[in-house]
């Protein structure tokens, strides 16, 4: 059956754009404005959508989507799981007196997961982590938090990187999923899941639906109980090696604060996801808000690329993803970016290499921003 990109439009109150985040139509959302909806889907899907009220736009059929972006070309400057291990051992090994490589985890199919750690005082109280590629085919989310690791130790001997490394650590472990991003790479470059075998033949679970804040509680196209769909929670909270990896990771180090990268859509997003109403706290929804905005101000003060800053749930419900998690149970605070491009037509997950540098240097003063909020944050 032929899969189609499509954008989707209501065409009245009886057809709500609403509905397709809310309910569980088992589709794969790539893109959410006020005006409509982009999404992969089957061509059954799309006449569903038709019977039901909705306005359904054909932009391409995901084939020729892809081979007309995922050329040759177009990878040549990207990680593969190899050449980031490779990458990373050599940012250690040139900088062993502040740099270690550590093994998370493994995945469901045994690779390594692996984080850098960069700092000159082990054991400090003050830390915090950048987290890349929980989705196989946002491969530009690994490649910036990789980029700030090794920004980091190249100016390691000036300030303010200088003052930070002294006084606290960065751990950046820049591929969560390093089973579904080989498979990108292989079979399917539109993958989102990891590589579970599901009781029912299926394929995959989406680790930044399968932590353990409020995992569960939503059924949705964008955080699915049902195995087939790119959502899919998984069987239980923490049921995959890649989010228990993690799970034990920020257990261990207590970072004051995490953000994890994500593509695409130009946002930075805080919690909550798994809900609309926002953060009880005054002072934390003021603190994460506030430097939601900064960040994004940042981003622009660059080179104009427009980022905007919301809570999660705008862009759409989700339940069990990472930064819920680390909010919800540690306090601290939590963000995901989702780096470029805005819209699919540009690329959408396969974004062209020659944009990757551009997008890191866009992105590098807010995550020092990020940096400096957490290290530098008046003692409790």
């Amino acid at each position: 059956m032929t899969s189609i990109i499509a954008r989707v439009t209501s065409t009245g109150a009886e057809a709500p754009l609403a509905r397709l985040l809310t309910a569980p139509l088992g589709l794969d959302v790539w893109e959410v404005t006020r005006e409509h909806v982009v999404l992969q889907v089957e061509e059954a899907q799309a006449g569903r959508l038709e019977s039901m009220g909705y306005g359904v736009e054909q932009l391409q059929v995901t084939e020729g989507y892809v081979s007309s972006f995922a050329t040759d070309a177009a990878a040549t400057g990207y990680h593969t799981v190899t050449t980031l291990e490779a990458d990373l051992r050599q940012l250690a090994e040139r900088h062993p007196e502040i740099a270690e490589l550590h093994e998370i985890g493994r995945s469901v199919e045994g690779r390594p997961l692996w984080a850098l750690r960069v700092g000159e005082r082990r054991g400090s109280d003050r830390k915090v982590a950048f987290l890349g590629c929980h989705h196989a085919r946002e491969w530009i989310s690994v490649e910036v938090p990789y980029r700030l690791a090794e920004h980091l130790l190249d100016h390691s001997s000036a300030d303010p990187v200088q003052q930070w490394l002294q006084q606290g650590e960065v751990w950046v472990a820049p591929m969560v999923n390093p089973d579904g991003h080989e498979y990108t790479r292989t079979a399917d470059r539109l993958w989102r899941k990891n590589r579970r075998r599901n009781r029912n033949g299926t394929v995959g679970v989406d680790p930044n639906r399968n932590y353990g804040y409020m995992w569960g509680t939503l059924d949705t196209s964008t955080a699915s109980h049902v195995p087939a769909d790119q959502t899919y929670v998984g069987p239980r909270a923490f049921s995959e090696p890649e989010a228990r990896a993690v799970r034990d990771l920020v257990a261990s180090q207590r970072f004051g604060g995490v953000l994890t990268y994500h593509s695409y859509s130009q946002l930075i997003l805080y919690p909550w996801g798994y809900t609309t109403r926002p953060i009880k706290d005054a002072a934390d929804l003021g603190e994460m808000r506030d430097l939601a905005e900064e960040m994004a101000r940042l981003v622009k003060g660059v080179d104009g690329k427009t980022y905007t800053a919301q809570q999660s749930s705008q862009l759409y419900p989700t339940a069990g993803d990472t930064t819920d998690w680390t909010y919800g149970e540690y306090d601290v605070p939590s963000f995901t970016v989702e780096l470029r491009p805005a819209s699919a037509l540009d690329g959408g997950f396969i974004l062209p290499a020659d944009q990757i540098e551009p997008c890191w240097q866009e992105n590098r003063p807010a995550a020092l921003e990020f940096i400096r909020h957490v290290l530098e944050a008046p003692e409790p």
